[in-house]
């Protein structure tokens, strides 16, 4: 059954506070971004268009190199304590702590993918659906790595057996075996799902790039690296997905972010990462235009840049501690735009960060263990939003 008008009151009628891993935060109806916000950003591309080199030159036919600025923005982070966190925990119902996947679908209902079942939250109790043996309608397995909502409404989900697809009429899963190439046709993991402006799904595999039709579950595209094709992927083993604003496709892997031509299956522009990606690696383009790339390169590496995609420049931002002055290098792993057009960065390590870009800053909620209403923990893996403007 739909929820209730109360019921799609998520987030903001939980009540009870949890030590783990997700938590809730009130977001305040902030006004449009004021002048000096926009200075803010006007200086920053003109910092992305001065910086010193062109983009490099490239033969007919070759794929074009972006270039890294030789000017990073040095940027100071600043500790926040504006903003409540309210935690859900595993006593109302929550399957697992380690939560990777948020989404919202057309219901109101908040999804949860863990590492031990998808789980449904309605703003006061939780639904989880897990393997059922003999059951050929549930969930095939139970680790969530990529959930998505779709323009129809279907939930799609990647975990440890097969793409799935739930029908939130009936409430029953259909499975996808997306395979690899190879002569043993190994089962491969979606890892992010994104669908393009004409209804393509597009799933990042470890064995590649697929396309498929939502309306017939058929695969229609396969891209995979080749060693002695330059304008294939560079990699099978691939992060992220999208299109941008202007219908351009762009594919991540761990080391590279590449414009794809999705008729050719050819590469057209290679945007190499300053740090060779860990596990997580994502892109944004924000209701301004400005492209973002976040990325955890692992044992405390990755961070933050944006990608002039006129000047062909990646330029990285340097966050440093404003009381200390010393660097922080941290890996940033999701990040979000939320109602306001102000962005959230979940970060390994300096807990969630918001850009400031009227005072040129981050702002950094970290855990403060006398302060009940702080973040649970400084490492943040997740991040999403619902209807009401809570995150």
């Amino acid at each position: 059954m739909p929820p209730t008008t109360q019921n799609h009151d998520c987030a903001r009628r939980v009540q009870q506070r949890w030590r783990c891993r997700i938590g809730v935060l009130r977001v305040q109806n902030y006004t449009s971004l004021s002048i000096s916000v926009v200075a803010f950003l006007a200086v920053l591309f003109s910092t992305l268009a001065k910086a010193q080199g062109d983009s490099s030159s490239n033969s007919p036919g070759a794929v074009a190199q972006a270039s890294v600025s030789t000017r990073p923005i040095r940027m100071p982070v600043v500790p926040g304590s504006d903003i409540s966190f309210r935690e859900l925990n595993n006593v109302k119902g929550l399957s697992q702590t380690r939560v990777l996947q948020i989404v919202q679908d057309d219901q109101g209902f908040m999804w949860l993918g863990t590492q031990y079942g998808l789980d449904r939250y309605d703003g006061y109790k939780f639904r989880v659906f897990t393997p059922v043996p003999g059951q050929a309608n549930s969930l095939s397995g139970a680790y969530i790595y990529s959930l998505f909502k779709d323009r129809a409404g279907m939930l799609w989900i990647g975990c440890d057996q097969f793409l799935e697809r739930f029908d939130p009429i009936t409430e029953k899963f259909t499975h996808y075996r997306i395979e690899s190439d190879a002569s043993n046709r190994v089962a491969l993991t979606v890892v992010h799902i994104s669908q393009d402006r004409a209804g393509l799904l597009w799933l990042a595999t470890g064995g590649g790039l697929y396309g498929l039709d939502p309306g017939t579950g058929q695969i229609t595209h396969h891209y995979i690296h080749d060693p002695d094709n330059p304008s294939s992927l560079s990699s099978n083993d691939l992060r992220s997905t999208g299109e941008d604003r202007s219908g351009r496709f762009w594919v991540m892997g761990k080391s590279n972010l590449e414009e794809f031509d999705r008729d050719t299956g050819k590469v057209t522009r290679r945007v190499s990462l300053p740090e060779s990606g860990g596990d997580s690696a994502a892109f944004y383009e924000d209701h301004l235009g400005t492209f973002w790339i976040v990325y955890d390169a692992g044992r405390g590496g990755g961070g933050l840049a944006t990608f002039d995609r006129t000047t062909n420049k990646i330029t990285n931002f340097l966050l440093y501690n404003v009381s200390s002055g010393k660097l922080m290098p941290v890996g940033m792993v999701k990040m979000l735009e939320d109602e306001n057009g102000t962005l959230w960065f979940a970060s390994e390590g300096e807990g969630l960060l918001k850009l400031d870009p009227e005072h040129g800053r981050m702002i950094s909620y970290r855990n403060q263990p006398e302060n009940a209403a702080s973040i649970a923990e400084d490492r943040v893996i997740a991040l999403g939003k619902d209807h009401q403007g809570d995150i």
